[in-house]
């Protein structure tokens, strides 16, 4: 008994072994904190922008969210790729524990030219086997398998991020649209009641024959751009259809989602999640993903390592052999073995030791790839904020346009009502307005899409450890 427990210990001892290198996350040189301007706007909590794009406050577009991460095909795709990896970590699973197997054996044969009688044997019984995993392989190939499904689950949280971000955008460029057709259609209205005066004007004397014509092109202008922004606004509703991943709205389009322009949106502002650019490691489920694929690598150096130390295997079989099938299971008929191979690496011609060096190599190009990727996510914080600042900007400087082209337009109304300026001075001026009014729109929807942008790039405003677990979808 003495002896069997120190052989166990023994076992156990060995088997505590493992090679390779623990992983330790790189050092990484990262900023302490955002630049000042961005810093100033981080005064949200992170309960507070999980869900993002609910601060738009608009329920067609969180309808559309979730059915885009229901039923995107990007998403289902990825959403396959976890369930593979978490199949392939339940092989790694399994083969750290014992297998057992039934064994049925019948043989009958003839000697032949030695004149024998026919034989007969029958075998039932069952064989264990079982590995010791005495340098770590086992568990290196099972901590590999685990990193790879997280890098998996993260990888799919990616992609849901950047499907729900495009959701978010394409919606602002569908309600872009819209707005452009509702200025359209109320300067076209407005024009008709210009040709109507300018009719009336003609009849008593007041007009002239040009300025009626200026005011009938200008008309016929102004609905020649119609055509274009309806089949525009049908190309994003098919769009959106793609992304919500809803086959029969791919063709019809998204007949429920309205007619709204961008001025039933509310103002979002410009408040960011708290955070500090370290966070972007347990934020972004694109460094996380790097980060769980460098961890695989880097266990894959263990189990490469482990290839070149002994290896044991321990088979053991019980069950009952006997000449007929009426002797099995008696007593003479008990059958048992146990065996243990010890196999012992001597000569392969460099074989394990490339192994080994394709396994230091990867794990390098990972820890490359996971500082690259973090350089990225750094990267584009900064662009995303600089977009956002330019298209407030922007926005700032159109509605401030659009003051000075109204009150261009009446006076110039008044001017040649007076007598002062040809018609073609208030073509000019409403010209001008239309167009303004135009650029607002796109300059409205730039700035709300920079919103989605920055959150995109800040991690989505997912809570650290939320919605990216491998152990469910």
């Amino acid at each position: 008994m003495r002896k069997a427990w120190l052989l166990s210990a023994s076992v156990l001892i060995v088997s505590a072994c493992t090679v390779g290198p623990d992983y330790e996350r790189p050092d990484l040189a990262l900023p302490e904190e955002w630049p000042d301007e961005i810093a100033e706007q981080m005064d949200v909590g992170y309960d507070d922008v999980v869900f993002w794009w609910e601060r738009y406050d608009d329920p067609v577009l969180d309808r559309l969210v979730e059915e885009a991460v229901e039923n995107n095909l990007d998403v289902e795709m990825a959403a396959a790729r976890v369930q593979q990896a978490r199949a392939v970590l339940g092989v790694s699973d399994a083969e750290r524990y014992p297998r057992l197997d039934g064994v049925i054996e019948a043989e009958r044969e003839n000697p032949g030219l030695t004149g024998g009688e026919t034989e007969s044997e029958f075998v039932v019984g069952a064989a264990l086997s079982y590995e010791l995993d005495l340098w770590g392989r086992l568990s290196r190939s099972r901590e590999s398998a685990r990193a790879e499904l997280l890098s998996t689950a993260y990888t799919r949280d990616a992609v849901k991020l950047a499907v729900i971000s495009d959701v978010v955008t394409t919606y602002f460029d569908y309600r872009a649209v819209r707005a452009q057709i509702e200025t359209t259609e109320e300067t076209i209205g407005s024009l008709i009641e210009a040709l109507n005066l300018e009719r009336s004007r003609l009849d008593s004397g007041a007009s002239t024959e040009l300025a009626v014509r200026q005011a009938e092109a200008e008309l016929e202008t102004s609905r020649a751009g119609l055509p274009g922004l309806r089949s525009e606004a049908q190309q994003r509703r098919r769009a959106l259809a793609v992304l919500v991943g809803d086959a029969e709205s791919v063709i019809s389009g998204l007949d429920d989602l309205g007619d709204q322009g961008l001025d039933d949106l509310p103002e979002t502002g410009h408040e960011l999640p708290e955070s500090i650019p370290s966070d972007l490691l347990v934020r972004r489920p694109d460094v996380r993903a790097a980060e769980a694929f460098l961890v695989a690598a880097n266990a894959d150096i263990g189990a490469a390592r482990a290839a070149w130390l002994p290896s044991v295997d321990l088979v053991g079989f019980y069950g009952s052999g006997a000449t007929s099938v009426g002797d099995l299971f008696t007593g003479p008929a008990t059958l048992w073995e146990v065996v243990g191979t010890a196999a012992i690496p001597i000569l392969d011609f460099g074989r394990r030791q490339a192994e080994i060096d394709q396994a230091e190599a990867a794990r390098e190009l990972a820890e490359l790839q996971y500082r690259g990727t973090i350089q990225d996510a750094l990267v584009e914080v900064g662009d995303a904020w600089t977009v956002l600042t330019a298209a407030d900007e922007r926005v700032q400087a159109r509605e401030r346009e659009i003051s000075a082209r109204v009150e261009v337009a009446r006076l110039a109304e008044r001017r040649y009502l007076g007598g002062y300026v040809p018609y073609l001075e208030v073509l000019d001026a409403r010209r001008a307005l239309f167009d303004a009014r135009l650029t607002m729109s796109e300059a409205t929807r730039d700035r709300l899409a920079a919103t989605a942008t920055l959150y995109r790039s800040l991690g989505g405003g997912w809570q650290p450890g939320e919605g990216v677990s491998a152990e469910s979808d």
